[in-house]
């Protein structure tokens, strides 16, 4: 039988334990953490096939693994540093040494990133200020999409230049095509004068076939060279959040309750186990 007063003891510390517990997780104590969370989906970044869809192309996996880099990267880091002073904010000084990296791993548990089971990605930024956490996370899925743009700008530059090359060459050996069979043209006539301008007009007209193949080509990669990456697709953008994210009070205090709970039980039992053994 169960002692009424093991049953007190046990009912009133546990009540003292779970205000106890209410009262250190006060915002006095505990500085809560409130969370938004943006929803995009990764745009397919290849303007020829954008075009071709109308605009409407998502990306495969790989493309949005790519994204989740961007996100994870230190460009991402140091803007938001720069933008938001997080050195301040996360009271981390930046001139000790491994300050740098310290700062970035309070801004990691911080921010998230997480491709979800519909191949979108969500941007999680938790913050004291709950406008400011929606801030930020509008504003990192903004500047992904601005360091994709500057990250590709350099390879999409030299096909764009390896394209105008590599038409200027065929251009150029044309046109001295054209003044070779006009200058044979020109002068005297004699058969074997004859048969080099019947060849050099059949390798002509090849020639034309090609550099007409390659000037559509550069016209395709200058098209997509001057047209903008697309921008993610935002489905939902951050709000600022009514409630704290974190620290969960009333989860704590559940849990204290039950470990004072537990941990007297197991302490009753193992008097009672002394005391039979006696």
């Amino acid at each position: 039988m169960i002692n009424p007063r093991f049953l007190i003891i046990m009912a009133v510390g546990a009540v003292v334990t779970g205000v106890f517990t209410w009262l250190v997780t006060l915002p006095v104590f505990i500085t809560p953490l409130y969370r938004s969370e943006a929803l995009i989906y990764v745009p397919l970044t290849i303007p020829s096939r954008q075009i071709e869809q109308q605009g409407i192309g998502f990306a495969s996996d790989i493309e949005i693994d790519g994204h989740l880099q961007i996100f994870q990267s230190a460009r991402m880091r140091d803007s938001l540093i720069k933008r938001y002073n997080l050195d301040q904010q996360l009271n981390v000084d930046l001139d000790e040494t491994g300050g740098l990296s310290r700062l970035y791993e309070k801004i990691d548990s911080r921010i998230k990133f997480e491709k979800t089971r519909f191949s979108s990605v969500a941007v999680i930024v938790l913050n004291p200020d709950p406008v400011l956490a929606a801030e930020m996370a509008n504003v990192i899925v903004n500047l992904g999409d601005v360091i994709k743009e500057d990250i590709l700008y350099e390879n999409r530059r030299k096909a764009f230049l390896q394209s105008q090359q590599h038409y200027d060459t065929k251009y150029q050996s044309v046109k001295l095509m054209e003044q070779t069979i006009d200058s044979l043209e020109n002068s005297q006539t004699d058969l074997g004068k004859g048969s080099e301008i019947f060849r050099l007009k059949n390798q002509y007209a090849t020639e034309i076939q090609e550099l007409a193949s390659r000037k559509n080509h550069l016209e395709m990669v200058e098209r997509d060279f001057n047209t903008g990456l697309p921008g993610s697709y935002i489905v939902s953008r951050a709000i600022p959040a009514a409630k704290p994210h974190w620290p969960n009070r009333k989860l704590l205090v559940a849990g204290s309750v039950i470990a004072f709970i537990f941990f007297l039980l197991v302490i009753e039992i193992v008097k009672q186990n002394a005391k039979s053994t006696g």
